[in-house]
């Protein structure tokens, strides 16, 4: 569906409305009229409006003259650029994304019943599970996720997390259209500090609990918990669903703004959703809650320790949503699990591997855990592991740490970005030190994941973390297609096909 144009008067207006500084608006009738908001010169077309932003290693100010040559029919800066296209100057470009993205939108977000869901780990099954909990009430839901947007059968790809506010009020009109009546937006930390949410109310604001991550980015874990916390005011949202297993989630619980329901996996919380007892295996996972109203039984295909709290966070924000505990349940008992989030795979005569997306610490725990629980008697956990290059190297060591629970790990690549791999495993190698496991090195992740294998028997599981979902790898070029799932399927299909060959001689 095509939108109407916006004219540029309004988008003044909009500006006016929200900018902290003054607006200056010069050139263009107020009736000229403008089709979409864009930051990215390249993708230009004729009445866009281009907004200069500025970024960590450019500048849009740069590209304002190539996007009038394109087609843009006026400017959003915020200091003066060469030429006469019609322009707003505002005091922060950034600043004014989410607001002038969301009018020449059409203002989806208004139409909506939205939730949002932040957290250092289990955002993107959270979201599933919420958009599962919404479906088995009869809406149409959508979902912005690390895997992309899905709505109404439909996709569209997303290159982060939470795409830039212009991208995101698209697809959030996007939904709209396609008959969504209501959707859940995964927030990052990182977009919440930039503004990607910024024109985005929330029904209700879902964290799923907090560790150290992106410090890359906020510098300090202080600045990374407030910019999370961003997403639990009044302005933001209407009410909150907050785990409290840990400090962190407690504290935001007592210092948010909005009405909020505690959730905690511990019997013996204080919290106003408790899981009273859980059990996972390969079959799924199941829970016995508590809430004001009584306990009610859960099930899930989810499979892992670490789902119990994204199940519960899940349960909490269908019921405060208004929907019944019969459908609440019947949704996360429908509710498939997202791509490389213990995806579980098994090969005749070989080994179980689980492929995650862990890759902080505490995940990593969790999801050794997990493996442990799934190896059959006197089964062994092989571990496939690596981290990013150029990101949270204080991490590395944490991660080797958590590695110590496997019986074997083979230490890798997991997508350098011109940092030395060889730098980065030895980083990991120390956190391992005093651990009791068998230690590889074999930096092509293609062959590590293979040798583990290999060298895993029919009882024992093989974990691959760090990527999950992902199909591409970056070293020092341009990424590569490399999905560890279908390397791992790979691998299997050939350790059986071997089996087979030796019975038949």
């Amino acid at each position: 569906m095509s939108l109407p144009p916006v004219t540029w008067s309004a988008v003044e207006h909009r500006a006016r409305a929200v900018a902290t500084g003054p607006v200056a608006r010069s050139g263009g009738a107020d009736d000229l009229l403008l089709r979409g908001l864009v930051t990215d010169s390249r993708a230009v077309t004729p009445g866009s409006l281009f907004a200069c932003v500025r970024g960590g290693s450019s500048d849009g100010h740069r590209f304002a003259e190539a996007a009038v040559a394109a087609g843009a029919a006026a400017l959003l800066t915020d200091r003066p650029v060469p030429g006469d296209a019609p322009r707003l100057q505002v005091p922060s470009v950034r600043a004014l994304l989410g607001p002038l993205g969301a009018l020449l939108a059409g203002d989806p977000a208004d139409e909506l019943r939205l939730v949002g869901v932040t957290g250092s780990n289990g955002k993107t099954t959270t979201s599933t599970l919420v958009r599962g909990v919404l479906e088995a009430a009869g809406e149409c839901a959508g979902v912005v996720t690390t895997l992309g947007a899905r709505v109404a059968g439909q996709e569209r790809g997303t290159r982060l997390t939470t795409p830039e506010a212009p991208e995101l009020h698209g697809l959030l009109r996007w939904m709209r259209d396609a008959g969504a009546t209501s959707a859940v937006v995964e927030a990052s930390s990182i977009a919440l500090d930039v503004g990607r949410v910024d024109g985005v109310h929330v029904e209700v604001a879902v964290f799923t609990g907090f560790e150290e991550d992106h410090l890359d980015h906020h510098g300090t874990i202080e600045q990374y918990w407030a910019s999370k916390a961003l997403l639990f005011s009044p302005e933001r949202s209407d009410s909150a669903v907050v785990v409290v297993d840990e400090p962190w989630g407690r504290r935001l619980a007592d210092q948010t703004r909005v009405p909020v329901t505690r959730v905690s996996t511990r019997a013996d919380a204080d919290a106003d959703v408790r899981v009273i007892s859980w059990r996972t295996g390969a079959e799924g996972t199941s829970l016995v809650l508590e809430d004001p109203d009584g306990r009610h039984w859960i099930c899930s295909p989810l499979v892992g320790r670490v789902h119990v709290s994204n199940l519960a966070a899940a349960w909490a924000t269908g019921r405060s949503l208004g929907l019944s505990p019969d459908t609440v349940a019947a949704g996360l008992a429908a509710t498939a699990p997202p791509a490389g989030r213990n995806t579980l795979l098994r090969g005749a005569g070989g080994p179980l591997v689980v492929v995650d997306y862990a890759h902080t610490p505490r995940a990593l725990a969790e999801a050794l855990q997990t493996a442990r629980g799934l190896t059959g008697p006197a089964g062994r956990v092989h571990l496939v592991l690596g981290a990013r290059g150029r990101r949270d190297r204080y991490k590395r060591q944490g991660l080797g740490v958590s590695a110590r629970a496997a019986d074997a790990v083979w230490l890798t690549n997991e997508g350098s970005h011109g940092e030395r791999p060889e730098a980065i495993v030895e980083e990991l190698r120390v956190g391992l030190i005093g651990g009791s496991g068998v230690v590889h090195t074999v930096l092509d992740r293609r062959e590590a994941i293979t040798e583990a294998v290999q060298a895993a028997g029919e009882r024992d599981v093989v974990l691959v973390v760090g990527r999950g979902h992902e199909k591409t790898l970056t070293d020092d070029g341009a990424p590569v297609a490399f999905d560890d799932a279908e390397v791992a399927r790979e691998a299997l299909d050939s350790l059986a096909e071997a089996l087979v060959a030796e019975q038949a001689s």
